[in-house]
């Protein structure tokens, strides 16, 4: 018996240099398996330590260890089966690993304790566009508008949903929308054109690149995909411009150089 309270006697001791709050300095730090090592001490001490467990699984995701991270979270739900954040995490990690079904699944179980996180909102709206469920896409993307009027890329991805819904016109208002609220105006006018470009407006888009073009000139990717709007209209400055844009390193040019042929 005397020997049992020792080895618990050490073990304490042991863990008292050991906290949930030096794991979150590592981790604010980036330092994330400082974090894991932190942290495996605390669940050793008390496995039940969801906080401990989330934060262990947050770190795991950064070092794009999935199957560890998923563990921590499944563990935090067989604690709290209504704990809107593990399920998010989950769906965050499948969302990484491509398995955007099981993405969508976890995302709409922890939109379900967590209506009002915009950020899971517009997760959850991209996962349902990978699975060409748009309508209920674009029902989420909007709930996020709602939420955060000013999270521009909230529009980005309605806009991206109303095109494939066929509405033309209101894709356009939403991109617009995410124009104005965009931080980076060159960023935003090069991703609503190469949005549009992938749904076909090659007309829309091509404005979209010369915008881009017009501020950075060495904009090779938006060169690329300028010239590709206007391969029917000018292929003679269309190849010249792909094959500059593909000399400079663009993958995108030199794909579309058969074009060309």
């Amino acid at each position: 018996m005397r020997k049992l309270f020792l080895v618990v006697l050490v073990l304490s001791l042991s863990s008292c240099g050991h906290s949930l709050q030096e794991a979150e300095r590592h981790f604010a730090q980036g330092q994330y398996y400082k974090t894991i090592s932190e942290l495996n001490w605390v669940l050793f001490m008390k496995m039940s330590n969801t906080e401990a467990l989330q934060l262990r699984a947050m770190a795991y995701e950064q070092l794009k260890d999935w199957n560890n991270a998923l563990m921590d979270y499944k563990l935090i739900l067989q604690m709290k089966p209504e704990d809107g954040i593990a399920y998010a995490g989950i769906g965050k990690v499948y969302w990484e690993q491509g398995s955007y079904i099981l993405a969508e699944k976890n995302l709409l179980l922890a939109a379900r304790y967590r209506d009002d996180d915009a950020e899971l909102m517009i997760l959850l709206g991209r996962a349902m566009i990978k699975n060409k469920n748009f309508q209920s896409a674009d029902l989420f993307l909007l709930k996020a508008t709602e939420l955060e009027p000013k999270l521009a890329k909230a529009y980005f991805y309605r806009g991206i949903v109303q095109a494939h819904l066929g509405d033309a016109m209101g894709s356009a208002s939403q991109f617009n929308m995410y124009l104005m609220y965009a931080e980076d105006n060159i960023k935003a006018y090069y991703n609503r054109g190469f949005a549009m470009l992938s749904m076909g407006m090659t007309d829309w888009a091509r404005e979209d690149f010369e915008f881009v073009l017009k501020h950075n000139p060495k904009h090779h990717e938006a060169l690329a995909r300028h010239a590709v709007c206007i391969m029917s209209s000018n292929p003679g400055k269309a190849c010249a411009d792909l094959q500059l844009a593909a000399n400079k390193g663009s993958e995108f040019a030199k794909e579309h150089l058969k074009l060309c042929r």
